[in-house]
């Protein structure tokens, strides 16, 4: 094959060469396939689609990357050399003439940079796929072109060094002197940045100069980008280092790795977030193929056993595994590579046991990359002993926590409640701790895989039982404060608030089980008005009746009133009157002996609809009448709407339907000023019937199909039904 020639330049297919009047000019791999595509046309239109298949094959391009590698040669071979047909493709309409295979030929000279191989022959296919990083790749190359100093931080593992790489390899032909990583993980002496970056380029520093002196005059007059992998560890003198080079060499760019930050003049910060995982395994097959996730463990897992067969029944499984690995792409690889020898089912179930002691990445990666303990290891060893005590007691919030939360249980005589939010801010920069994103009150969470690790260093440590007593007790506190607030707070607001604190909640009654049998009768006694308002009442009953059945002749009565009126009212949502009969009756008894009149209307109130369900319905009547005299002082919104509704359903069943229509009139208005959307819909439902019961049928058909077409806006099957 001979050479193409056009303007001043010449371009060598066999030798993988542009030279530019004898001088070589480097050309990353991606963009030497896009000029040599173009100039092999001989002029012709090639539509964006056609170029995009000739040069990345089936590889998932957009048009920004396109165009900017498009832009890239424009730099390079000059601006009116390719040329859009808007909505056609693109036409490289500079003359090009072949020269034979046999003409003379200059030396072969390297192209400038240390970038691997893997990185910068793209067109041999032997670097990894880049997958669900195409928008992050186009983000990072546009800074590259147009900043001075890029920093990709993220959570370890989560693809930071793999999108630096490429990137890098995407703009290496805007670099005359090329791209040069320079390694920093085995670095354990910060004012050695300079010296290693001088032996990477190759500078020889004399015995009278510094460094960074010698740096920066050999830099004054290049042109390249510098790779400052990981960085972490030697934050302040990576930031230190890369500001004086940058303020004496105007044609130096600084790609940096790093968990947090490195805080300095020029800096653009990109986050590096895992892969989207789905969170619904109701998502059609098609779609969980095009995830990220699905995507990345599919392509691994194939390509370690060619004979593995991923089918659409098998996506459930593979959705559940990333889900377990946080979309972290190390941790995806590494399960992946298990999937042919133990099959699906059987790796998903491992994955129950401790995944950081057998899971390996790749030989070729980092060791501390090499298992998942070890990149979980590396990030804890860098945060400084205070860091990692907070870090150990948030990691018993098993969801999302606020401050307030971490500072109720990560504080303790050692560390002060008001520093607390230092440690947290300062985990969040070092990509140990993630905000959860869209969340009305800011909120953090820890990446399943980081806190299984978190939780092993916490046993270890001796710290454990005094930190999951502390998340015990906030626990209770949060449940007091939301049955308080729960009267006259709307069912969105209030959800939004508490709804959060219920896998904290399992925690918190499953330890207190074991070790406090006091704290678990509090927890389940203020538990029931969440498990109510999350429509969970078989959960609901049944851990409370595990502690019922253990109260006793010395528990306290207030404590045994609150335990029975909840699980009382968590039987009546499952229907089973005759047992919630029997729970309200004796809390009732209860609270007449504490005099706590509120906490009496209450209860009635239940009782009384437990009493109409069992068609005692002259008792119901006497139960719901004491209930409102209770009531109304207390301004309790949501309980007087439910009583005020049982009323309805009662005066309904005695035939007197204008005190039954008047009953529901002060329910739903009651309902409407709390906010109480489950209790207003069972209101209209109660309406409904009283109304048909009445003899309005055409009344009832109408509100009935009215009714039904809002509940299907709603998660209340079970009233939809009814209705």
């Amino acid at each position: 094959m001979g050479s193409y020639c056009f303007s001043s330049f010449t371009l060598d297919p066999a030798e993988r060469r542009l030279c530019a009047d004898g001088v070589d000019v480097p050309l990353g791999s991606t963009d030497f396939r896009l000029l040599l595509t173009f100039v092999e046309s001989e002029g012709a239109l090639i539509t964006k689609d056609d170029l995009i298949s000739r040069v990345w094959g089936r590889a998932a391009v957009s048009d920004n990357s396109l165009y900017v590698h498009i832009n890239a040669l424009r730099k390079v071979l000059g601006d009116d050399t390719i040329v859009n047909k808007q909505g056609r493709g693109y036409r490289f309409v500079a003359p090009v003439r072949r020269t034979e295979p046999g003409a003379p030929r200059r030396e072969v000279v390297t192209h400038a940079g240390n970038l691997p191989q893997t990185w910068t022959d793209n067109a041999a296919g032997s670097a990894p796929r880049l997958i669900g990083r195409s928008e992050q790749l186009r983000v990072v190359a546009g800074l590259l072109l147009q900043g001075r100093l890029v920093t990709l931080t993220g959570h370890g593992g989560v693809g930071k060094t793999t999108l630096a790489l490429r990137a890098a390899s995407e703009v290496s032909s805007t670099f005359r002197d090329g791209v040069w990583l320079v390694e920093l993980a085995a670095l354990s002496d910060p004012d050695l940045v300079p010296s290693a970056i001088a032996s990477v380029l190759g500078v020889r520093v004399g015995a009278k100069a510094t460094t960074l002196d010698m740096l920066s005059r050999y830099l004054a007059r290049k042109s390249l980008l510098v790779v400052l992998d990981n960085c972490e560890h030697i934050v302040t003198a990576c930031a230190r280092t890369s500001e004086m080079l940058l303020e004496a060499a105007p044609g130096l760019k600084i790609l940096t790795t790093s968990r947090e930050n490195l805080s300095c003049s020029w800096e653009q910060v990109l986050e590096v977030r895992p892969l989207a995982v789905p969170r619904d395994d109701a998502i059609p097959p098609e779609l969980l193929r095009s995830m990220a996730a699905i995507e990345l463990f599919i392509d691994r897992a194939m390509a370690a056993d060619a004979n593995l067969r991923i089918d659409d029944k098998d996506l459930r499984v593979v959705a559940r595994i990333c889900r377990r690995m946080d979309g972290l792409p190390l941790g995806i690889e590494m399960v992946a590579g298990w999937a042919g020898v133990l099959g699906l089912e059987t790796l998903d179930a491992k994955l129950d046991q401790s995944m950081n002691v057998w899971l390996h990445a790749r030989s070729t990666v980092p060791l501390r990359h090499s298992t998942m303990r070890a990149t979980l290891e590396w990030s804890y060893g860098l945060l400084s002993a205070a860091e990692q005590a907070v870090l150990r007691r948030l990691a018993v919030f098993t969801s999302s926590f606020t401050i307030p939360a971490a500072e109720a249980v990560a504080s303790s005589d050692d560390i002060d409640k008001e520093i607390v939010f230092r440690h947290i801010a300062s985990l969040v920069r070092k990509s140990i701790i993630s905000v959860v994103p869209g969340s009305r009150a800011q909120r953090y969470r820890l990446m399943e895989t980081t806190r299984t690790f978190i939780l092993e260093e916490l046993s270890a440590c001796g710290d454990e039982e005094a930190t999951r007593h502390r998340h015990a007790s906030h626990v209770l506190s949060v449940l007091e404060q939301a049955s308080r607030e729960l009267e006259n707070t709307g069912d969105i607001v209030w959800l939004e608030r508490y709804g959060p604190m219920l896998d904290d909640l399992r925690a918190a009654l499953d330890w207190a089980t074991d070790h406090d049998t006091d704290l678990v009768a509090k927890l389940a006694g203020a538990s029931w008005p969440l498990w109510r308002q999350l429509s969970l009442p078989v959960e609901g009953t049944r851990r409370l009746v595990e502690v019922v059945d253990q109260l006793d002749s010395g528990t306290v009565s207030t404590l045994e009133a609150q335990l029975r009126h909840g699980l009382g009212d968590m039987l009546l949502n499952s229907t089973d009157a005759k047992k919630a009969h029997a729970q309200l009756a004796r809390a009732v008894l209860l609270y007449r002996a504490l005099d706590d009149r509120p906490n009496l209307g209450s209860a009635l109130a239940a009782l009384g609809r437990s009493l109409s369900m069992l068609d005692q319905i002259e008792d119901a009547e006497r139960a719901i009448l004491e209930a409102l005299s209770l009531l109304e002082p207390t301004g309790w919104l949501r309980t007087l709407a439910t009583a005020y509704s049982t009323q309805l359903c009662i005066e309904a069943v005695r035939g007197r339907f204008d005190a039954a229509f008047a009953a529901g009139a002060k329910a739903a208005r009651l309902s409407e000023m709390a906010g109480a959307e489950r209790t207003a819909l069972n209101v209209a439902a109660n309406l409904l019937q009283a109304t048909l019961e009445s003899g309005d049928v055409d009344g009832a058909i109408s509100t009935g199909q009215s009714l039904a077409v809002r509940l299907r806006g709603t998660h209340h099957y079970d009233l939809l039904g009814f209705v």
